[in-house]
């Protein structure tokens, strides 16, 4: 996810998933996906996307309707 474009001559900030790590279940059953956070390509730092169970499964529906958004209209029907 960029947050700002290189095109305005300001530094591109970019969320991406930490590779090699999962998101996971923490003890008190919160979801957390680990992130790094990318200046100019860069990283700068690791962090972590905190979601409680109540906030997380809205969050994927979400992100599934964008996703299906997405796909050409032919492969929208397929599961």
């Amino acid at each position: 996810m960029e947050l700002t474009g290189q095109a305005t001559g300001t530094h591109a900030w970019r969320v991406e998933l930490t590779p090699f790590r999962r998101p996971y279940l923490d003890a008190d059953g919160t979801v957390c996906v680990p992130l790094w956070l990318c200046k100019d390509g860069e990283h700068v730092t690791d962090t972590t996307l905190r979601l409680r169970s109540s906030e997380a499964g809205p969050f994927r529906d979400h992100i599934d309707g964008v996703l299906a958004e997405s796909r050409p209209a032919g492969e929208r029907n397929r599961t």
